[in-house]
Order: structure tokens, then C-alpha cells, then sequence
């Protein structure tokens, strides 16, 4: 009866209300409709950019002499030079330089000496000088290159409106090549690496210009019918194709667990002292522990739920594929991902948020949580990318299972980690506020207390 009063209080209260919103918000503008468009784009009707580069949906089977398999990560150095350069010449002719010093983007724009040595660096690389740069072919670079797109240039528009580009290939410039035409790196790719490092200096942190980037934009290739198809394999029979989109789908919603529910736990701790509760609750007879542990799985059952009920979106237009073709789904992934993946996240941001919440009897909790999930998120790599100390794991791809297997142990270990300390963090929980119960400890008189007496032994001794 106790837990089912607690949860009715969290689940009726305003604040749970924006906490619905603010993951609705999230999950609408990131994952909603991903699924249906993959089951869609399966039957071939997804013809949008996005699905020509990246080879259609992952549930339609590769057909042999097909036009493109899509694209796979692979160090090309051609490509990586050609997409670096026509990047770096894009923002230096505008002088906007796009940032990412904590995953936000950032305008940089430069100032005269400094453009100056970013025209060096082009020059280097290309072998033009500033008026060929100023003034460069419209076929210089290929019309996709990377994520640089060249609308008008050896582009041809549909009746649908939909455009499709001639993609570069990955063949050596002869050295015919004309390079005022068409470009063709005039320096050696360790020294391409060396100038991008110099550019980044210039630019700043989270430019675009970091191997790890320009690998990442520019160094993919097209992937054979035999890799296509054994990307497809993978999502059928290893995913069993629920698996790959239960992924995706905890990449979107880790971010706001990694945040939210703190500020559920607060406010609704510091309720109870604003109504003058304390005392109510000082008086029961209900044991501390219980209370607590009560309170805490209240909590963490009211973070969950909607969750949950999130996943069916994605779910039964899988069940009903599943239904269509025959092909086997494991109707359980989106669950198991969100206790594995999902919980341990809620789990220490539920009782981190506790613990400051009763020690302090401010909402000082907030602050705390804020900084670790932004720094989380400045520091973690879209996908693969788990240290043992990571909030939210990131996968941000639905292909890629190998990426979640090779660090399978560190994220297991993570996710324990996460689960032990919050367990912990509840006990201490449970252990501040028997004593606060039983007028033993008054946080509030005791650090006034603790503090005046410092602070009058240094004005004595000064």
C-alpha cells in the first residue's frame, strides 16, 4: 500500500507532468516514425538523400548489380584529403567555422591573420593560388563528397523532386590530372595530417578537422553486394531486427534520463519540507528503510514506465513486419535493452538526486547532475564509445552490432558499476535519514554550526 501511494503522489504531481513532456519532446523530435520509415523504405519507396547514400532501409535485402550497397567506414585517403579540403575551403570563404567544444554547435569566425594562415594551409594542399581558390570550377570536387553535398554539380532532379548524385569513386588521380580543374592533393597524406592539425589549432576544439572527424565524414566507401548482404544477415538473424532498432531507441532516450529524473527526485523531496511533512513523516511508523527503499522504487518504477510505453511505437509495426514476411523478431529486445541500458542510468541519477537532496535539504542535486551529464555528453562519442565511469552509453546507428559486442565486458562492467554505487548511495540514504528521523542530525543547524566555528577561528587567527 505504501509503494502505491508514493507512486500515485509522483505519478499525479505537475512535475511528473513536464517530466512525460520533456522525454515526449525528445523521443518525437529523434525517434518517432524511424521504424515505420525502415519497414516503409524496405518496400522501396524511401527515395530521400539520406536513404541513396546510406543504401535503403537495413530490412531490404541486397539485390545483385544493384546501383549502391551504401556506404561503410574505411580509411581512403583520397577521400579523406577530398572531403577535408572541400570542407575547410567551404568555411574559409565564409569565414564560419562550425565547433563542437561540448557536442553544441559554436560559430568561430577568424580574424585576418588567421584566415591568412588557413589560405596557406589550402594552398598547400591544393597547389592553387588564392585566386584559382576564390574562383574554383563547379566539378572541383565530386557532387557528394562525404557530408559535403554539391547541389547543381553533376546532380539530376527527378519529377519527384528528389535528386541523384554521381558519387566519387575511389581511383587514383592520374598524373595527367589537370589540378587547377579537378582536385588532386599536392602533398602526401601524413602531411595532409599535419596541416589538418595545424587548421584545428587555429580553428579551435571540436572542429571538423580532427582525424577522428575527418575519418568519421570522409572516409567511407561502398560496400559490396557481399558486405551488403552480410550487414542484412546480421540485422535478420543476429538482431533478430528488433535488437538493431531497441538500440537506437535507448541511444535517443538515454540522453534524457541521463538528466531528467533529477529533478522529479528533488522537487519532490523538497515537497515534503515545504508542507511541512518532515514532522508528519517523523512521527509514523514506518521504518526508515522502507520508506526510503519505497520511495526510491516508486521513483524509479514512475522513470520506466513511460519508457516502456514509448517502445511500442516502434515495436508493433515490428510484430506486424514480423506478421508480413516471416521473419523472426525477438518481441522482448526493446525491454531487456531498457533494463540493461536504460535503467542503471535511471537508477544512480534517481538516487544520486536522493542522497544530496536528504543530506542537503537543497536542490543543490540539479546542479550536480547537470554537470555530469553535460560533461558526459561532451566527452562520449556517438557510438562506441563506454568507459567505465560512462552515464549514457551511445550507439547512434541502427547497424553496428559488432561495436556493442567488442566492448560487451567494459559495458557490462559499467553498467555494474552504476547499479552497486547506486545501491550504496541509497544505504547512505537511508542511514542520513534515520539519524535526521531521530533528531539526531540537523544538516541545516549542523553545518551553520561547523561553518561559524571555522570561520571565527580564521578571523582570530588573522
Amino acid at each position: 500500500m505504501l509503494f502505491i501511494r508514493e507512486l500515485k503522489k509522483i505519478c499525479f504531481s505537475f512535475v511528473y507532468v513536464l517530466f512525460i513532456g520533456l522525454l515526449l519532446f525528445s523521443w518525437h523530435e529523434n525517434f518517432y516514425g524511424v521504424t515505420t520509415k525502415e519497414i516503409t523504405g524496405s518496400q522501396g519507396n524511401d527515395v530521400s538523400i539520406s536513404s541513396q547514400l546510406t543504401g535503403g532501409s537495413i530490412l531490404e535485402k541486397p539485390e545483385k548489380d544493384k546501383e549502391s550497397y551504401g556506404m561503410k567506414n574505411k580509411e581512403v585517403p583520397d577521400k579523406i584529403m577530398c572531403g577535408g579540403t572541400d570542407k575547410l575551403i567551404m568555411e574559409y570563404l565564409a569565414n564560419s567555422y562550425a565547433t563542437y567544444p561540448f557536442s553544441y554547435y559554436k560559430e568561430v569566425v577568424l580574424n585576418e591573420n588567421e584566415q591568412k594562415e588557413i589560405l596557406n594551409i589550402i594552398k598547400e594542399i591544393t597547389g592553387l593560388n588564392e585566386q584559382q581558390i576564390n574562383n574554383l570550377p563547379d566539378d572541383y570536387f565530386p557532387a557528394v563528397n562525404g557530408n559535403v553535398i554539391h547541389f547543381g554539380s553533376n546532380g539530376t532532379q527527378s519529377e519527384n523532386g528528389t535528386f541523384t548524385f554521381e558519387m566519387g569513386n575511389e581511383e587514383q588521380p592520374t598524373e595527367n590530372t589537370d589540378y587547377t580543374k579537378q582536385f588532386v592533393a599536392q602533398v602526401s597524406y601524413e602531411e595532409f595530417q599535419e596541416l589538418m592539425k595545424k587548421a584545428e589549432s587555429i580553428i579551435g576544439k571540436g572542429s571538423g578537422y580532427s582525424m577522428e572527424n575527418l575519418l568519421q565524414y570522409y572516409g567511407l566507401s561502398e560496400m559490396t553486394y557481399e558486405e551488403a548482404t552480410n550487414e542484412y544477415e546480421k540485422t535478420i538473424y543476429d538482431d533478430k531486427v528488433s535488437t538493431a532498432f531497441a538500440r537506437l531507441f535507448c541511444d535517443y532516450m538515454t540522453r534524457g534520463l541521463g538528466l531528467y529524473p533529477v529533478f522529479l527526485v528533488v522537487i519532490f523531496w523538497l515537497k515534503d519540507r515545504r508542507n511541512r511533512m518532515n514532522e508528519l513523516i517523523d512521527c509514523k511508523q514506518v521504518g526508515t528503510a522502507k520508506l526510503i527503499t519505497v520511495r526510491y522504487l516508486a521513483m524509479l518504477v514512475a522513470v520506466i514506465i513511460p519508457i516502456v510505453v514509448l517502445s511500442f511505437e516502434s515495436l508493433i509495426p515490428l510484430i506486424e513486419f514480423s506478421a508480413d514476411t516471416g521473419i523472426v523478431i525477438d518481441v522482448f529486445a526493446f525491454m531487456k535493452y531498457i533494463v540493461w541500458w536504460l535503467l542503471p542510468t535511471a537508477m544512480i541519477v534517481t538516487s544520486l538526486g536522493m542522497f544530496l537532496t536528504i543530506l542537503t535539504s537543497t536542490p543543490i542535486a540539479i546542479l550536480i547532475q547537470f554537470a555530469w551529464w553535460f560533461i558526459d555528453t561532451s566527452m562520449t562519442a556517438l557510438s562506441g564509445d563506454t568507459k567505465v565511469f560512462t552515464l549514457m552509453i551511445r550507439h547512434n546507428l541502427l547497424r553496428g552490432s559488432e561495436l556493442i559486442n567488442q566492448d560487451f565486458i567494459l559495458i557490462c562492467l559499467n553498467r555494474g558499476l552504476l547499479v552497486i554505487l547506486s545501491l550504496i548511495l541509497v544505504g547512505v540514504s537511508v542511514a542520513i535519514y534515520n539519524k535526521k528521523r531521530g533528531g539526531k542530525l540537523n544538516y541545516d543547524f549542523y553545518l551553520q554550526k561547523h561553518f561559524g566555528f571555522f570561520k571565527n577561528r580564521f578571523t582570530t587567527h588573522v
